[in-house]
Parts: C-alpha cells; structure tokens; sequence
C-alpha cells in the first residue's frame, strides 16, 4: 500500500520561496506511527519541498492550517483524478467537516490515534467512509512517531508531544474554537520516545542533534505538577530540549529554575501585546505586561532563550501605540521579536464568532480563507482607515527589524548563555537574528480581498477538469466575507469537539506518576 502524508504549506508572505525557519508540522511522524509496517510512507512537508507530482498513491492524507485550504483541497483532487483516496484531517476538518467533505474521499474528525487505524482497516476492506470521528483521548494510544520520516525535511527531527492541547482560553486561538482540553502522556511513555527517536534516527542526522529533543505541544506548562515532574524525569537524560509554553510558566522563579536545570534551551512565549487592553480583549489572563522584563531577564540567566511574537489588534490598537512597539520591545528586553502579525479573527474561534455576530461587521469586504494568515488585515482598525494601519504595519517592521537592533539583542542574549556554556540558546538566538525576514512584498496592499495571491501552484492539465463549473469550484479561492463585509452564512455554523471548562486554569492538578524507565 502506497501511502502520502502532505503538511501543506502556503507561503503567507507572498514572496515565493519556503520558509524552513517556521515551526515544523509532526502530525506527519504520528499518522507514519499509526499506519500498518508494510505501508510504504512518503511524507512530504511542503515547508521544506515541493511534492513529487508524478507520484503514485493509493491512500494521501493531507494536512493544512485554515487559510490553507484553498490548496489542500487542489492537491486532493489532483490526486484523485491520478486514482488516490485522499483524507483530510486537523483543526479545519474538525471546525468544519461538512464543508471539507465533497472534496475529499474522507474527513477526519478530532485526534488521529483511533481515526487513523480504523480508516485503513475499511480502505483496505473497500468500506472506507466519507467522515470519521475520534474518540476520547487515550494517552496509551500514543506511539513513538516516525522521526526518519521527517529526518531530512526538518531543522530537527526528535521533536514530539509530552501533552496535548492547552487549558486556557484565549479568544483569537484555534484551540479554543474546538474547546478547551489539556491532556499529558505518561512520563515513562515520554522517556520511551526520546530513546527510541534516536534509536531511528541514529546514522540519519548529526550525532548532537540525538541530545535535543523538540516538545511540538501547544502548551507543555499546561499541567505545572506535571511539568515539574517531567523536570525530574529528563534530568537524568542530560538532554538540551525546547518548547512552547504560556507566560505563567516563565514568571515562575522556581519552575523556570527547575526547567533549565532539566535541559531547557529555549521556549516559544506568546507575549502578544504590550497593550494592556489588547491582553484583555484576547482574554490571556495569563499574561502580565509588568513582569515581561523580569521574567525574560530570569530566562536568560538561566541559558533559557525566550522566543516571542506580538499581535496587532486592529479592534483595540490604536496608530500611537504601534509607534511606541519598539520602545516597549527595548523596554522589555525583548529586543527583535520572531514575528509581527495581525491579530486575524480565524473561523471557527470565538474571537471570528463574536465579531461575525456584529450589527455592523468589523471585516474588510470580499474577504478570502486565504487572508486569514495572520499577514493579512482582514478588519476594519477603529482607530485609522484600514490602509492607514497597513502602512503603520509596515512602518514597524522597519523601524524593527534593523540590523542595530538585531545586534543589540545578540549583545544582550549570547553573553550569558555562553558564560555558563550553553551554546544552544546561542546558536538559535544567532540564526534567528540572521534568517528573520519579515518585510512583506511590495506588490502587497496587505487588505484582504485584495492582497496578493499566494505563489504556489498544482501542476493540474486540462484533463483533470470535467467541465468549466468543476475547474472554478477547485481552483477559486473560498470567500469568507461578501462584497459588504457581511461573514458569509456557512462559516457561522460550528461547534467544538472536546468539553469545555469554564474555569481550565482552576482545576486540581492531577497526580503525576513518575518512571524513569524507558
């Protein structure tokens, strides 16, 4: 059995070339774990190549983020046309099923480990279903991912969840969209993964990069008992690894300590804002503008590089405090941040839910799925005319990213780390600096409805259409919003998939069994 795994990428700044510095997708290793040994897997991660056009497939799963779905459904029918069953799963599948549906062979529904099996058994016994729906989570259905799978179309290929999901609730985040849930695997079966990654990767990548270990999890401090006794675990493993993790967890003195004496290198925070309104709109009560500076300084300290992206709310900010950024960025000693985007209200959250439901629609006319990257304004600023923030836009991304302050950041991170002979920090911090290249095309307007469109092309012929109707219907990119801004009917009917808490961060942390078998 033939079977494809595409991450597909698209890139969001419209310059034409790949963006290996972005966060790397896993869901390929895992779906690679969950399929039967004599399926011969070619997983491709679009961020790194381009797919091999004349490939055969029997079986394609397909993965993208919201905005690129425009594209994923154009390489579903090209391979079907060429004979494949495609299936399409994540986080846009789950939020809106019935639209994905007509234009893949099946759709998948909430996490893979019960999904994935059960699909192949009836594609191989001829009753393959249009739709398959997860069950609950089970943490012992988790396997060791296929790393050699990703061993060449990565940065670094050990990289894998010790949790799943994330318990706050931050209006703008997908996550909260299919509700709120948290889930950790079992330390022992965490240890497990790291040996036998670098059992499968040994002989395929460079012998330093078997000592770091990547935790791909949405929030890897959504449990704080449970991340301190994973701290305990690794200990021992005289690992380096890095993560994402929210606020809370760096304002921590102790926690941060206990981080970095397990290994931590480095850790991706969303900080956001320095606008305390802005913080609140979003709903990351996590977060807290004042301790930014204390706590990145205790991090770095600690050879912990703090990597961090902020959000432009066009609903909240305002053209003065866009101009004030790089003073709070200096302030904070943060420096260069990794990115600076839009906050993009994506269908499906609650944040694209609360504003669709408007009197008057704060989105941008014709807007396109396409344009909800996060580098596209796709609303109407309250404090300026939509070009007016555009351009303030682009006015900060110069004003940041020159070569004086990506200096100034090196200057103030690389000592410290290499003071105590941590050299990872160091050399992410130096590549970062050099590769950030944020500047958007000059063609773009950067509105949506009529920035430019994505470069990325399938190589269709004139065969894989059987009328005019079915070429518009796969190749015109979905709109969103109509001619007046109004969000179009079907993007209004969602729901989530896990159970909701209303209150994730009071919950009574469960107990944590610790093993240090692998």
């Amino acid at each position: 059995m033939r079977v494809g795994i595409i991450s597909v990428f698209v890139d969001y700044h419209r310059r034409g070339r790949k963006n290996r510095m972005a966060l790397q997708p896993q869901i390929g290793p895992l779906i690679g774990a969950l399929l039967p040994d004599d399926a011969d897997v070619d997983y491709v991660n679009e961020a790194w190549r381009d797919p091999d056009w004349s490939r055969e497939y029997d079986l394609l799963f397909i993965s993208s983020m919201h905005s690129d779905f425009d594209r994923a459904r154009q390489i579903s029918h090209y391979w079907r046309r060429r004979g494949a069953r495609t299936v399409y799963g994540g986080a846009f599948a789950s939020s809106y099923a019935r639209l994905c549906v007509p234009y893949f062979d099946s759709v998948v529904v909430g996490d893979p480990e019960t999904t994935v099996p059960a699909l192949v058994r009836d594609y191989r016994a001829g009753t393959l279903q249009p739709l398959y729906r997860g069950h609950d989570y089970q943490a012992a259905q988790v396997p060791t991912p296929r790393f050699d799978l990703i061993a060449r179309q990565s940065r670094h290929a050990l990289c894998f969840e010790a949790t799943r999901g994330c318990p706050f609730q931050c209006e703008f985040c997908v996550l909260t969209g299919l509700g709120t849930r948290h889930h950790t695997r079992p330390i022992a079966a965490v240890l497990r993964d790291i040996e036998r990654g670098r059992e499968m990767l040994r002989g395929r990548v460079a012998a330093w990069q078997l000592d770091v270990v990547g935790f791909c999890d949405n929030n890897i401090g959504g449990n704080i008992g449970y991340l301190r006794a994973l701290c305990t675990a690794l200990e021992p493993l005289r690992i380096q690894w890095y993560g994402a993790a929210t606020f809370n967890v760096i304002s921590n003195p102790a926690l941060v300590e206990a981080m970095a004496k397990s290994g931590c290198r480095a850790l991706f925070v969303g900080l956001e804002s320095f606008n305390p309104a802005t913080i609140a709109d979003m709903n990351k009560l996590q977060n807290a503008i004042p301790k930014i500076r204390a706590a990145l300084e205790h991090c770095r300290d600690n050879g912990i590089l703090i990597v961090s992206g902020l959000m432009l709310s066009p609903l909240v900010d305002d053209l003065d405090y866009i101009r004030r950024i790089p003073d709070f960025l200096c302030e904070s000693g943060l420096h260069v941040p990794t990115f600076i985007c839009f906050e993009s209200p994506i269908p499906g959250t609650p944040h694209f839910q609360r504003l669709a439901r408007r009197e008057v629609t704060p989105f941008l006319p014709n807007a396109m799925l396409r344009d909800f990257t996060g580098y596209t304004l796709v609303l109407e600023p309250a404090h300026a005319d939509a070009p007016a923030f555009a351009h303030a836009y682009r006015d900060l991304i110069e004003a940041v990213y020159t070569w004086r302050n990506r200096g100034r950041k090196l200057l103030d991170d690389v000592p410290r780390f290499l003071r105590h002979g941590h050299w990872l920090p160091a050399a992410v911090d130096v590549a970062d600096m050099f590769a950030a290249d944020p500047t958007p095309a000059a063609p773009r307007t950067l509105l949506a409805g009529s920035d430019m469109p994505p470069p990325e092309r399938v190589p269709f012929e004139s065969h894989d259409f059987d009328s005019a109707i079915e070429r518009r219907r796969v190749l015109e990119p979905w709109l969103v919003t109509d001619g007046s801004g109004q969000v179009l009917d079907r993007w209004l009917e969602t729901s989530a998939i896990y159970t909701r808490n209303p209150h994730p961060w009071r919950r009574t942390r469960p107990s944590v069994a610790v093993s240090t078998a692998a």
